[in-house]
């Protein structure tokens, strides 16, 4: 007999939950039913060697929410009904909590039940933006050219991801790599070499002194050391969910040199895309600013947007309130002007993302071509150093003798 986690929905449309025993998940959906309750979601609860019960953490990944999109457009173009199309991709499915989600949409729509209807209740899988767009799309009547729309969009943002990915994956390798040596040489080979340098004496240099005393410090507490850092670390993470942390950490990012204009370009590449498409879908501005704006990650930057579209509600242009922020480019807010002026705004939107997207790749470029040699060369010096610490007093003896 397992434990199961549900979500249910009552008749009266109030959502409730609770914990069932059931022999499987099949008889969980069953017994809900039997509740007169539709079931939303039934996650299982697994148990720890200790007894302890947990919920396993369960997530989709923007490329499997694109893969679903791109087969789901690929299905409705080829005449298949989207009941069936949904059930075909469920099958298909890998990700087993995506797979059940997939399952519980397809219970939603042959029950009467819209499509927008039966993904807004997964808002930790199906953002705000994708939802409106179906929406749109199901109004409209067009949901295969909206959602053949959203799922580009997804493969273009997962892409611009991938690439910042990319760059920022060699300097930290080598950060790590660089650190790992440098604790290496300091906690196992200068102890050592100790022995030999105590029958030195007081004639030792200082930099070597020091370089001793901090090899034998790591060497005793290196358990406390690696405490002391994870703990620093911990609450560098906790303090980053906080409000002002996370104000601050979006900040220092835009600061940071080489990847600070990645971040910029990157997040407005996002917002630029997003508009873009929601103003194509027939949104009005704000309401298109109000989705698009949540899409940025970084805070500093999402917290500008938001002014600017009040600043929009109170009889203000996009163009001239983005021109006003102390972040945004002024030349974005000047295109944009141009575009408001000449009733091209979309043209500018679609051109701002594509000038972004072209210099996000030439930046990712250029900072892993100039960055690989810069970490190579500050590694090699700081072992380098380490290294010549360690062989000073043989060369003085040499020297002396």
């Amino acid at each position: 007999m397992k434990t199961y986690i549900y979500i249910a929905k009552k008749r009266n449309a109030e959502t409730v939950n609770g914990k069932i025993n059931a022999n499987s998940q099949d008889d969980a959906i069953n017994i809900i039913n039997q509740l007169g309750l539709l079931p939303v979601s039934i996650v299982e609860e697994e148990t720890k060697r200790d007894g302890k019960k947990i919920v396993l953490a369960r997530k989709v990944r923007t490329k499997e929410l694109y893969v679903f999109s791109k087969q789901l457009v690929n299905l409705l173009r080829a005449g298949v009904s989207l009941l069936k199309a949904l059930t075909i991709i469920e099958e298909q499915t890998s990700n087993q909590y995506f797979r059940k989600i997939i399952y519980y949409i397809v219970q939603g729509v042959r029950n009467g039940k819209s499509f927008s209807e039966c993904i807004s209740e997964y808002k930790n899988i199906f953002p705000y933006l994708y939802v409106t767009m179906v929406r749109a799309g199901e109004e409209s009547g067009n949901l295969q050219e909206m959602l053949s729309n959203v799922s580009k969009h997804l493969q273009r943002q997962e892409d611009i991801a991938s690439k910042i990915r990319m760059a920022m994956a060699y300097p930290i390798f080598m950060a790590v790599v660089g650190v790992a040596t440098i604790c290496f040489i300091l906690t196992f080979v200068l102890p050592k070499m100790s022995s030999l340098f105590e029958t030195m004496g007081d004639s030792l240099p200082l930099v070597t002194v020091i370089l001793i005393k901090v090899s034998a410090f790591l060497s005793k507490w290196w358990a406390w050391v690696i405490i002391a850092v994870l703990s620093i670390a911990f609450g560098f993470q906790q303090w980053g969910k906080t409000k002002i942390g996370r104000f601050a950490s979006s900040k220092a990012m835009l600061r940071l040199p080489f990847f600070g204009e990645l971040v910029l370009k990157s997040e407005l590449t996002r917002f630029s895309t997003t508009l873009l498409l929601l103003i194509k879908s027939g949104i009005p501005l704000v309401r298109a600013l109000g989705i698009a704006t949540p899409v940025i990650n970084n805070d500093l930057l999402k917290l500008q947007l938001k002014k600017c579209e009040q600043d929009i509600i109170s009889g203000g242009s996009l163009g001239e309130t983005l021109k006003a922020s102390s972040e945004i480019p002024v030349m974005m807010g000047h295109l944009i002007s141009i575009g408001e002026e000449s009733g091209s705004l979309n043209d500018v939107l679609a051109e701002v993302a594509e000038t972004y997207e072209q210099e996000i790749d030439e930046k990712i470029k250029m900072t892993t071509t100039l960055l690989e040699p810069v970490m190579i060369l500050v590694v090699g010096f700081i072992v380098g150093f380490i290294v010549f610490a360690m062989l000073l007093p043989i060369f003085q003896v040499d020297v002396f003798a």
